[in-house]
């Protein structure tokens, strides 16, 4: 009787046979099966293109313009620019939207840049900080270090608008502001309260939706220099908050042109897709990670104001919204919040060139929230997509050392600063304070706190504070009183002002303004992974927390059902014994 006569008559002979088989495969096999098929598990699960960009010549994916067929902006501004019409090749090495996004607010190979500060001293009696970087900041003109912008200057003035949770000191914003002071513009970043070290002066704080603050600082900046233009960017949280102050306030906005780099749009949208995936659930889980932290410096106020233990209990962005956001800014719920902070339905009412940019994988803000056809209606607004690029990465070349979305921000601008399209800027006569001003959307108590970077001089008898600052070194702060008071220079370590100012409350005299309903913690992973590492020091522990968690439970079972490979073979011989 044969082997085959065997195995028909008796099943079990079979499968002894394949059991031998197996026995007599070299182990170091198994090990090379087992890590392919790992390598594609990861591959697939951290949304690699590696192999994709390998088969495609690595020529990179054609940016998308979306615009109205009649639009003048497309047709005199935007089809100038090479960098929006051509394509767009990640870093190699950082083929992947998570990979890209993580090593942006872990690494991110900023520039060095040395900020001058300014203290805004807000009508509401709140305090946040406008960071300047001047172009001859970077030229290498020493000569005119100490020297202030005139105010007859005709040189573009650039207002950066950073994430929910980034100031001046972000990586994205260091590559923004040095590229953009390269090109021969002046800088300014207008910090969010309660950011860059500064303490909370008031119970009013910002969210996602919180557009009073960039308008007080948009109209004192056209007071202060009325023949400089003014041009816009809002990155993430930033970008949402401009659109939604661009559509509020229409043709009355003294802005020549506007940019949106990787907007939620729709914030609803967007914190249901947070909770999705599990990689997006530990976004979710990172960024409230950074809240809490962020909650932490301001906890006298948000103690009185909001549910602190909710606020410690949280486990997602929507939890610390709930107990946090909604009870400081006076929301029913997370998502009325949501609705009334989302700028995807001011898109339509913008008046300014409008150019938005958003990467299709970007794991935090989902192009389900793009608004194409809003873009596409408006013919102010030209909508650019990237097939890759993550949440503000959008990292390019072999060393990875530049952004491409700064690169096609500095390419617009320049092209419709010599166009005859720029908006034309008027001057805003609405008090911020107004009824007009103050709707249900925009009411809302936050937080408010300074970078250290900047210096400039306030109007209406304020105090000013100058601050040269290096962001590697010492800040150095000379204050300027009014003319009764006395002058007095002082020099602060740049961690040692960050704990004495975010530990003590300022003893100026505060102002409670009545409660606004604008308050969104739209947390982008920037920030809240920037605030882990910055604060922590913990960014490479959560990235191997990251890393084990995802790829266990597949080692988990490879390695159990090799095991139990290798009992049952040790089984059967000492049995056959």
């Amino acid at each position: 009787m044969d082997c085959s006569e065997q195995i028909a008559e008796t099943p079990a002979i079979a499968y002894k046979l394949l059991f031998k088989a197996a026995i007599a495969i070299p182990i170091w096999h198994y090990f090379l099966a087992m890590l392919l098929l790992c390598m594609n598990l990861l591959y697939n699960f951290l949304e690699f293109h590696f192999l994709h960009d390998i088969f495609t010549g690595f020529r990179g994916s054609r940016v998308v313009l979306t615009y109205n067929s009649s639009s003048d902006l497309y047709r005199g501004v935007v089809s100038k620019c090479r960098t929006l019409h051509g394509r767009y090749l990640a870093t190699p090495w950082l083929s992947s939207p998570h990979i890209q996004t993580s090593f942006l607010n872990f690494f991110g190979r900023p520039p060095r840049v040395c900020y001058k500060r300014q203290l805004f001293h807000a009508s509401d009696g709140g305090t946040f900080a406008l960071d300047w970087l001047r172009h001859f900041d970077v030229s290498g003109v020493v000569t005119r270090r100490n020297q202030d912008i005139s105010k007859d200057d005709t040189t573009p003035i650039v207002v950066m608008i950073p994430g929910l949770t980034s100031d001046s000191a972000s990586p994205y914003m260091k590559h923004l502001a040095f590229n953009t002071a390269k090109h021969g513009w002046n800088v300014v970043v207008s910090n969010h309260r309660g950011l860059g070290g500064i303490s909370v002066t008031t119970d009013c704080f910002y969210n996602a939706g919180w557009t009073g603050d960039i308008r007080e600082v948009i109209n004192y900046l056209h007071q202060e220099y009325p023949e400089a233009p003014l041009f816009v960017v809002g990155t993430s949280i930033g970008a949402n908050v401009l659109v939604k102050y661009l559509g509020e306030d229409g043709e009355n906005v003294p802005v020549a042109g506007a940019a949106a780099v990787s907007s939620p749009w729709d914030l609803l949208i967007g914190s249901r897709f947070i909770r999705r995936r599990l990689l997006q659930r530990l976004y979710d889980r990172a960024l409230t990670i950074g809240l809490q932290g962020y909650a932490q410096l301001h906890k006298p106020r948000y103690s009185r104001l909001a549910n602190w233990e909710g606020i410690e209990k949280s486990r997602s962005i929507r939890d610390f919204d709930t107990h946090a956001t909604c009870l400081v800014g006076n929301y029913e719920t997370a998502d009325s919040y949501y609705r009334h902070t989302s700028s995807c339905s001011f898109v339509p009412r913008v008046s300014v060139p409008l150019l938005c940019i958003s990467a299709l994988d970007d794991p935090v803000c989902t192009s389900e929230a793009i608004p194409f056809n809003e873009c596409r209606a408006n013919k102010n607004t030209v909508l650019a997509t990237t097939q890759h690029g993550g949440h503000l990465a959008f990292f390019e070349g072999i060393a990875g050392s530049s952004l491409w979305w700064v690169r096609a921000v500095n390419e617009f601008f320049e092209a419709l600063h010599s166009s005859p399209f720029m908006h034309h800027q008027k001057a805003q006569s609405i008090d911020p304070h107004s009824a007009a001003m103050q709707s249900s959307i925009d009411q809302g108590p936050y937080l408010n706190i300074t970078d250290d970077s900047m210096v400039a001089a306030t109007d209406n008898g304020r105090t000013d504070v100058d601050v040269d600052v290096d962001v590697d070194g010492d800040v150095e702060e000379s204050f300027k009183e009014n003319e009764d008071h006395n002058q007095t220079n002082t020099t602060i370590s740049a961690r040692e002002e960050h704990k004495f100012t975010s530990g003590e409350e300022s003893t100026r005299p505060t102002q409670t303004p009545e409660k606004s309903a604008n308050s969104k913690r739209t947390s982008i992973v920037e920030r809240c992974l920037y605030l882990v590492s910055r604060q922590n020091r913990m960014s490479i522990w959560l990235l191997a927390y990251i890393a084990i968690i995802s790829t266990w439970p597949l080692v988990g079972t490879a390695l159990g059902f090799f095991f139990r490979k290798k009992i049952k073979k040790d089984s059967s011989g000492m049995i056959q014994k």
